[in-house]
């Protein structure tokens, strides 16, 4: 029995928790270097991965904004909003800033990143500015 195409339907709709579960498995180590090497391959494929890494990171921080402000989106001015610029952006900061913008230790920090709030690069971590804000804001409303 043959099987029937599927016909091809460009985007997605991703968002809330399968966003957020989404962001993590293209986060890591192992997918990133899958990506990484099909770029190489096919040059053009790329800003079509990128486009596509961005958008799954904006729907998660999006997500993860949502559930600390009870589903009510995302609120503050465009210098919190998480996930507007590409990765290495002025919206990923690294530990000393995360941990003087919310009171903690680096080494907190640090544990907070390896637990979601960010990604390690070239063995540094870099955290989400909004999620870091969200984190701050939660934690002042406990």
């Amino acid at each position: 029995m043959a099987e029937t195409p599927t016909r091809y339907v460009q985007g997605a709709v991703v968002a809330g928790g399968a966003a957020v579960v989404l962001d993590r498995v293209l986060s890591s180590r192992h997918v990133v270097e899958a990506l990484e090497a099909m770029a190489a391959r096919d040059p053009g494929l790329r800003a079509e991965l990128e486009a596509m890494r961005d958008a799954v990171r904006r729907a998660a921080a999006e997500a993860a904004l949502a559930r600390v402000s009870g589903g009510g989106g995302v609120t503050g001015s465009a210098e919190t909003r998480p996930g507007e610029g590409a990765p290495g952006s002025v919206y990923e900061i690294g530990t000393a800033e995360a941990a003087r913008l919310l009171g903690l230790t680096e080494r907190r920090v640090r544990q907070l990143a390896a637990g979601g709030l960010g990604r390690r690069v070239g063995g540094r971590w870099l955290l989400d500015r909004g999620l870091v804000m969200a984190y701050g804001q939660r934690r002042r409303a406990a």
